[in-house]
């Protein structure tokens, strides 16, 4: 364990910048995921083969006892609980924290069953984490992100998945100008024509009007559509969809929050 003492450390700056930066982020492929259950998923072989801990970073008021069985080749980094506070996105830091290099992977569907999640134009990192959360609770089996959504390495949005980032697979759809690396879609029909050719039903969630979720029964391909937490699903979506759902509620409330609605969702279509 190499211990750091300086602010101007070329290693805790680079670092620093992978919080700060959504630009640094890309140009990497790195990201920065905080607290032991998080780092546990990366260092005993059970996330999946995309996320590889680069190297990690603790507090110097962390107990060694504490932290996760890391590899005895990865590069350890000891700062003062002081830095660490520097860095953490939490209002109180676990002291724990590790560099994450994210390798993309091509986009698969499923030809014979699946469940999907599709999150269109979602812009709260809070959401987006919870949501993938969700998605990985109930099995779904991929997220597709649609139009421009909030970037799922954000640390926001890595710390509303409490650990279970490293365990989905999710796929967005390829910026305007995608360089060879980028996974997902480069336009917006080609993963439509896709599910289309593939026999999924694109089910999207409405506030009012659609069909009872209860009272539904969910065939064994099944796209769901959440979408942005303003304007809802867009019109391109909606015209696709094979059929609507609503969440019938009390008259007490309008609507749920995105994440809550699509999480209730997912619980009901997996039953």
């Amino acid at each position: 364990m190499q211990t750091i003492i300086s602010k101007d450390n070329a290693k805790l700056k680079a670092v620093r910048a992978l919080v700060r930066s959504k630009k640094e982020r890309q140009e990497t492929s790195c990201f920065v995921m905080e607290g032991v259950r998080a780092l546990s998923a990366l260092t005993d072989g059970a996330a999946l083969p995309q996320y590889s801990l680069k190297e990690a970073w603790v507090s110097d008021k962390v107990a060694t006892a504490s932290l996760p069985r890391f590899d005895p080749d990865l590069p350890i980094f000891q700062i003062s609980h002081e830095f660490m506070e520097q860095l953490s996105d939490c209002h109180t830091s676990q002291g724990v924290l590790g560099v994450v290099e994210y390798t993309p992977v091509p986009l698969e569907i499923h030809p014979d069953k699946g469940n999907y999640l599709l999150l269109d134009r979602l812009m709260d990192p809070g959401n987006m984490g919870t949501l993938i959360r969700s998605a990985v609770a109930f099995g779904f089996d991929g997220v597709l992100l649609h139009g421009d959504c909030v970037e799922v390495f954000n640390p926001k949005t890595v710390r509303a998945t409490m650990g279970a980032l490293p365990f989905s697979n999710v796929w967005k759809q390829a910026e305007p100008a995608p360089d060879s690396s980028s996974n997902g879609w480069k336009n917006g029909d080609e993963i439509f024509q896709c599910l289309e050719k593939l026999g999924y039903e694109l089910v999207s969630t409405v506030l009012r009007g659609g069909e009872n979720l209860y009272e539904m029964e969910f065939g064994p391909k099944t796209v769901l559509v959440i979408g942005n937490e303003a304007s809802g699903i867009s019109d391109e979506i909606l015209e696709r969809s094979s059929r609507r759902i609503s969440i019938p509620m009390s008259g007490n409330v309008e609507s749920l929050n995105a994440a809550v609605a699509g999480s209730i969702c997912m619980s009901a279509l997996c039953r």
